[in-house]
């Protein structure tokens, strides 16, 4: 199962709407707010750590708003999930947590479908993280019937 949380979900979502508008024009984030029905007070606090991070910058005032600081085809999709989260998103089974706070699982070293799921799983990390922003929003899966 691919997990994203919400903070990662919502921070693509502002990202997203900053690459469509790249080069145009500042985009306010009420203005996302409203589209997606999302709370201003979260959005804004996603994007003070994108701010932190140098992914966008934000002008201030009347007319001012949020704006991407490069081109959405050199900013890779892991640097954004890397800002909100450092886990790992496909789940195998379920793991105990040691105390570290590392997954790990008693069955590692013989569960065959475990050791496939978490090879998978790298591919998957690696695919998506390796992504440039631009690539990650015109993406069209292949639909096999």
């Amino acid at each position: 199962m691919i997990r994203f949380s919400r903070r990662e979900d919502y921070a693509i979502v502002i990202i997203g709407t900053l690459a469509e508008a790249f080069k145009k024009r500042l985009v306010p984030l009420s203005d996302i707010a409203k589209e997606y029905k999302i709370s201003s007070l979260f959005l804004r606090n996603l994007a003070n750590e994108l701010r932190e991070a140098g992914i966008i910058k934000a002008v201030e005032g009347k007319n001012g708003g949020y704006y991407l600081t490069r081109d959405p085809h050199e900013i890779k999709m892991g640097e954004i999930l890397s800002i909100f989260s450092k886990k790992q998103h496909l789940i195998c089974c379920p793991a105990n947590i040691n105390s570290n706070f590392k997954r790990i699982c008693p069955k590692e070293k013989y569960c065959v479908a475990g050791n496939v799921w978490r090879e998978l799983n790298k591919e998957f990390m690696d695919k998506v993280y390796s992504l440039s922003l631009k690539a990650f929003l015109e993406y069209k899966p292949k639909i096999d019937i």
